[in-house]
């Protein structure tokens, strides 16, 4: 059977019948669908100061070489994908009173925070003392940020079952992390600046203050999505129980089978790599862009939260689209938005920073969708999953899916620092070689083009739309 055949019909499991029969019926309460969004306002604090400031952090604050900045991103991602793996297997067989995920939010949310923290602190040491503080710090952020986002995702597959209100909650998911993303764009700088300008010189706690008062904001947010969800236990029990070195074994085998019987699974995967590539690409370099490019170093923290405003208006947009036609078609006409958009921004010569807001705005419509789409394609994997092999594993899909984020972003960075070298950049300079900034442009332009590309022949074959998903959850329905 072609893994993008999902019509075909595996034998009958008595035991799914009675978990899909158990499944909430009619649609969810807007509070829980609405609170659990409101979860990736906190996350996209961390996340998108990942994203889009600790690049230029490393290069022109810590004065970190480019070239082991990126390597940074990529051995951090890697061990990234080994942890992501290890916590979903731990989230599934967690039991308590509150649940599988849900504790996760408030037990293990503070010490994000102070990981947040260590990752921006500026000691005075050599390169290699530099590349190894600076991995080690990301190392712990990124492992304590899995802690707490792997559950929370996961918590998406058990609030609803039903493929429309997904994509309605990930469009407002992305909505609220956009929200997040401006948060953190604009405070982080504005409180740096602010601090500088009061000692006329650079603090080195600057960033440390910085990055607590942004981390501090996200408790609050983890507390409501705590408060506002629930998980239904009976789908909770479907899920494997138990700690021990059997059960860490069966659920790296586990793992294995849910990729070799879920081919839309592995699209999405594919999907998730190589868009984030690309609009990843574009976001990590707005910083240079501003700083070099435009050569408007006091625009960063307009200009970041202005491009994360536009993918805010344009997530539950594309969420609609979703909804009235079907998640793959609303990905290939984002598709056709960016290559589009990316076309225009390359042919502008213009340096006017008002232009140039307006034709990042244009990228930031396209690539708004991405983002939507892989978290509402995810939760219908799960079910799957569960048609196809008779069990239900929802944190080890997102722990794979952000195994896949984690590693597009490493690759991501390591390409960004191998290419910035390539093209001549110079670490903590205040001016840049000309070759170097035109060399920046290319790289905001190419690979993003490359990956969305490569992302229209990979969703192509996937067929899980939102008529396959109701048959599948009615045929596991009638299995008693």
């Amino acid at each position: 059977m072609s893994v993008t055949d999902v019509t075909e019909v595996p034998a009958a499991r008595p035991d799914d019948a009675a978990s899909a029969s158990k499944k909430p019926k009619g649609p969810s309460p807007h509070t829980q669908k609405l609170g659990w969004a409101f979860g990736d306002y906190g996350f996209n604090i961390f996340w998108q100061a990942l994203n889009l400031l600790m690049m230029p952090f490393y290069t022109d604050v810590l004065g970190l070489e480019a070239g082991l900045a990126g390597m940074v991103f990529l051995v951090a991602s890697l061990w990234d994908g080994f942890a992501d793996s290890v916590i979903g297997a731990f989230a599934d067989r967690t039991r308590s009173k509150y649940g599988s995920y849900r504790p996760y939010l408030i037990f293990a949310s503070p010490v994000m925070v102070i990981a947040f923290m260590v990752a921006f602190m500026t000691p005075d040491w050599d390169q290699g003392g530099l590349f190894l503080y600076a991995l080690l710090s990301q190392v712990f952020l990124r492992t304590a940020y899995s802690v707490v986002s792997i559950p929370y995702s996961s918590l998406s597959s058990r609030i609803s079952s039903d493929s429309n209100e997904r994509a309605f909650m990930a469009g407002a998911r992305v909505a609220f992390a956009m929200l997040g993303g401006m948060t953190v764009t604009f405070l982080m700088p504005a409180v740096v600046d602010c601090l500088q300008a009061r000692t006329g010189e650079a603090s080195p706690w600057a960033y440390v203050l910085a990055a607590g008062m942004a981390g501090l904001i996200s408790l609050p947010v983890f507390w409501v999505t705590f408060l506002t969800t629930r998980e239904p236990p009976q789908l909770a029990e479907r899920a494997p129980k138990g700690f021990s070195l059997s059960a860490v074994w069966e659920d790296f085998r586990s793992v294995g089978g849910i990729l070799a019987h879920n081919g839309p699974l592995l699209r999405v995967f594919g999907c998730m790599i190589v868009s984030s590539l690309a609009f990843t690409m574009t976001n990590k370099c707005i910083t240079y862009y501003v700083t070099y490019y435009l050569e408007r170093p006091d625009l960063r923290q307009y200009i970041l939260p202005t491009v994360l405003f536009v993918q805010f208006l344009f997530c539950p947009i594309w969420a609609w689209v979703a909804q009235r036609t079907s998640k793959r078609q609303a990905w290939l006409y984002a598709n056709c938005v960016s290559v589009l958009a990316y076309l225009a921004f390359f042919l502008n010569d213009s340096r006017d920073p008002l232009v140039n807001a307006a034709l990042l705005a244009g990228l930031a419509c396209g690539n708004a969708a991405y983002l939507t789409l892989v978290w509402a394609m995810l939760p219908d994997t799960v079910e799957y999953t569960q048609w196809k092999t008779g069990e239900r594993h929802d944190a080890k899909v997102f722990g794979v899916a952000s195994f896949s984020k984690q590693l597009a972003l490493g690759v991501n960075g390591w390409l960004l620092g191998t290419l910035l070298a390539a093209v001549g950049y110079v670490e903590k300079a205040k001016v840049q070689p000309p070759e170097a900034i035109e060399g920046l442009k290319l790289i905001m332009t190419f690979v993003p083009v490359t990956g969305l590309l490569l992302s229209a022949i990979i969703v192509w074959g996937y067929r899980l739309d939102q008529a396959e998903h109701a048959r599948i959850s009615r045929e596991m329905a009638e299995r008693t």
